[in-house]
């Protein structure tokens, strides 16, 4: 008889896999209208995963300057100098930097920035809605919101970012994006 060797983690990533899939599936159709009312009902967060806290928000500066806004990202910042050399060397001079939170430790903590760049509907957002473990890695849930195609709106200059802080870990951070689409105003 011949046994065959199973590594004792592979069913687990596999469930965890399938798990992130099922979430994301879920996520993406219930953004989508999901067969009810598109935005009647506010998506469910995967398990695993949970809402961001009030104050886990962090300010942004004001969006005056176009030099000074990032462009399309979601980008994790895990240490210091990273923070650091991306406000200092990322932007135009003279650009303001968003203060860390008073107490913020880069030992129990890490900030994520997403951002859709440039955008020209006051309608458009992003927003960064939980976090958690998943898996072998950390899961961020984040909301897109832009108007339906086809709609006629003047357009306004706008840059849709949202940062936030969440606790430090040392797996990969994985994205998961909600689309939600908001009819065109009458």
């Amino acid at each position: 008889m011949h046994t065959i060797g199973i590594h004792p983690r592979a069913p687990t990533r596999r469930a965890g896999l399938l798990r992130l899939t099922a979430s994301a599936a879920v996520l993406l159709t219930a953004a989508c209208g999901g067969g009810e009312e598109a935005g009647a009902r506010e998506a469910s967060l995967p398990e695993g995963v949970s809402p961001i806290a009030a104050d886990a928000r962090m300010q942004m500066p004001p969006t005056e300057r176009p030099a000074c806004q990032p462009s399309s990202m979601r980008k994790v910042f895990r240490m210091e100098a990273e923070w650091n050399g991306f406000w200092e060397y990322g932007f135009a001079e003279g650009c303001p930097r968003p203060q860390l939170p008073a107490g913020f430790d880069w030992s129990k903590e890490m900030v994520i920035l997403a951002a859709m760049g440039r955008r020209e509907s006051a309608a458009d957002s992003i927003q960064v809605r939980g976090s958690g473990v998943v898996g072998d890695s950390v899961l961020v849930v984040l909301r897109r919101t832009t108007r339906q195609d086809g709609c006629s709106e003047p357009k306004v200059r706008v840059w849709p970012r949202d940062m936030v802080r969440i606790p430090a870990s040392e797996r990969p951070v994985r994205f998961i994006e909600e689309q939600r689409k908001l009819p065109c105003p009458e």
